[in-house]
């Protein structure tokens, strides 16, 4: 098999150079970086990576362990994460839990079990005990109580903000569709939502009556409960839905197809997230946009510091992001032209 130095005597470059090309760790110009690479692809050569691991101890892995790998929900942030870590000389192995807290638990085990230097963790369960002996970063989600550094969107200010707009447009009658209790997020959107019609002095049902009053559904964060949420109000309607997250907002518009509700004409909805059917979606969803690629960015620096402190340093902190607020034309009303 060829050798390292094989390479760089086909390259015409020192040992060194070879290694920090081959590597990712370090700077190399990019010519004789492209040099190297052809060199090592002519020779055939490959590093190996499980002798590199046993010499440092380190595999130079992170793993990535979502509740959901197809929600859309969490592309950007995966995507700079990757990016990040990969310019740092680290690869990201993903794996998901299927939100079922028994397989995360298993996920956890089996990142633990092939030594990856680090996590970054989307939690399920939101009072698992984490692991220790290995840098933890968490990403959207909390642990309850906090445990680790966290990584989150700051959804009391995103919520807030897209129902300040409703009762702007002048709506009274609100219904929040939401997730589950034991998830932080669900505890900071309602907190927003709260904070809005609290403030406009909106009494929550059964206080109050059809025309002044919000209500607050609560069950998890799916389609199908979004569609099961209306089907449940269909004979009592709201003047606007707020929806928690992008996959309840699919089932909320999946229920207004069944019922022949028209959004806004019959219904206004307003909903976190911003896929990118949002914007194409008659008539436009108004919507709170996460900083998700910014979270992602900075979910990696915090894991690349961990791993090199090589414990964990100090008081676990929350970070929150502030996303961007989106005015499309799915609140209908008084309020003005929609912005974006």
């Amino acid at each position: 098999m060829p050798k390292l130095q094989d390479v760089a005597a086909l390259a015409k470059v020192g040992v060194g150079t070879a290694s920090r090309a081959m590597s990712g760790r370090g700077y190399v110009d990019p010519d004789t970086r492209k040099r190297i690479l052809e060199a090592a692809d002519a020779l055939g050569y490959r590093p190996n990576k499980v002798a590199q691991a046993l010499r440092e101890n380190k595999t130079r892995v992170v793993g990535l362990l979502l509740p959901d790998i197809s929600n859309e929900f969490y592309t950007d942030s995966a995507a700079v994460l990757q990016s990040v870590l990969f310019e740092a000389g680290f690869q990201l192995v993903v794996s998901a839990s299927g939100n079922d807290p028994e397989s995360e638990e298993r996920g956890l085990r089996s990142l633990l079990d092939h030594r990856v230097d680090g996590i970054i963790h989307v939690p399920v369960d939101a009072r698992r005990t984490l692991p220790t002996g290995v840098p933890i970063v968490q990403l959207n989600r909390h642990s309850v109580p906090l445990q680790t550094d966290a990584v989150v969107s700051d959804d009391e200010f995103g919520i807030e903000a897209i129902t300040d707009l409703a009762l702007q447009a002048g709506h009274t009658d609100l219904a929040l569709v939401i997730g589950g209790a034991d998830h932080s997020t669900t505890a900071d959107r309602m907190r927003g939502f709260r904070n809005a019609v609290d403030r406009a002095g909106i009494p929550e049902a059964p206080k109050g009556t059809a025309g002044r009053r919000f209500r607050i559904l609560e069950g998890d964060f799916t389609s199908a409960w979004g569609r099961n949420a209306m089907h449940a109000i269909a004979g009592d309607l709201p003047d606007v839905v707020i929806a928690a997250s992008s996959r309840i907002a699919l089932g909320v518009l999946h229920a207004c197809s069944d019922l022949g509700l028209s959004v806004p004409s019959h219904l206004s909805v307003a909903a976190h997230g911003n896929p990118e059917w949002y914007e194409v979606f008659p008539p436009g969803i108004t919507s709170y946009a996460p900083p998700l690629a910014e979270m992602g960015q900075e979910a990696a620096v915090r894991i690349l510091a961990k791993m090199k402190a090589g414990a964990e340093d100090g008081v676990p902190i929350t970070t929150r992001l502030r996303g961007e607020v989106h005015h499309r034309h799915s609140i209908g009303g008084s309020l003005s032209a929609p912005t974006s």
